[in-house]
């Protein structure tokens, strides 16, 4: 049976404020991992690899605690996995990630972005915004799909300033984290599926979609008309 890489690339915010949701934060990651885990079951003609960084600010801002591993081999992480501190280094913690991955990743691999925060960008030294946008780009163009996810800020023009057109929106309390992470979950399994049939299919374009997190059962949302889901979660 052929097979095709998936590289699941998260880096999770772990500035100080992630602290109010840092409980649920944990255990969503977690649940992220088991659902890659599933994937790698159901469709074992897709070999599953994440990379999960946590990022803050300063000289050490980078917490890579895993690095294009086996899924099988990626264990649950724990609080000592995920050290809160310092500020907002985003656009470093992007650009210094995808960079690595990009040394790893092949022609014909697909890559899934996961970038989740409850603050903006203060904080970065080496990458500006318009070097991510430039990165992000031209990976789109090559088959990369880059989702943001955000609380408590206008997602879609945050996530457009770097080149992101997936995004979502939640509310940094216990009960709109979970339901991101639900969310998340359900879209990150029907992307799995979506690849399966690309892969059928030859002619099948590698081009990024902007519908990562739309429900098939819901109609898409106007581009540009946030339009308010269960839980107050906002899918653009």
């Amino acid at each position: 049976m052929e097979t095709q890489k998936i590289f699941n690339l998260v880096i999770l915010d772990a500035s100080g404020s992630m602290g109010t949701i840092y409980t649920q934060a944990l255990t969503g990651v977690n649940e992220t991992l088991a659902t890659i885990r599933m994937a790698q079951e159901e469709h074992p003609e897709l070999q599953q690899y994440v990379t999960l960084a946590s990022f803050s600010a300063g000289a050490h801002f980078l917490n890579r605690i895993y690095s294009a591993k086996p899924i099988a081999e990626a264990h649950n992480i724990t609080c000592e996995d995920y050290p809160l501190l310092g500020a907002t280094a985003l656009y470093d913690a992007m650009g210094t990630c995808i960079s690595e991955l990009q040394q790893k990743v092949t022609h014909g691999d697909r890559v899934l972005v996961t970038i989740i925060t409850d603050g903006y960008e203060n904080a970065s030294r080496s990458w500006s915004g318009q070097q991510i946008k430039s990165l992000v780009q031209e990976l789109r163009q090559m088959g990369w799909t880059f989702t943001y996810i955000g609380a408590d800020q206008d997602v879609e023009m945050v996530a457009g300033e770097i080149g992101i057109q997936n995004s979502l929106r939640f509310s940094a309390n216990a009960e709109e984290t979970d339901a991101m992470f639900e969310k998340e979950r359900r879209s990150r399994s029907k992307f799995y599926s979506k690849l399966c049939l690309e892969k059928a299919s030859p002619c099948a374009s590698m081009v990024e979609s902007n519908d990562y997190f739309a429900d098939d059962d819901e109609p898409k949302a106007v581009p540009h008309s946030p339009k308010p889901k269960k839980n107050g979660l906002l899918d653009r």
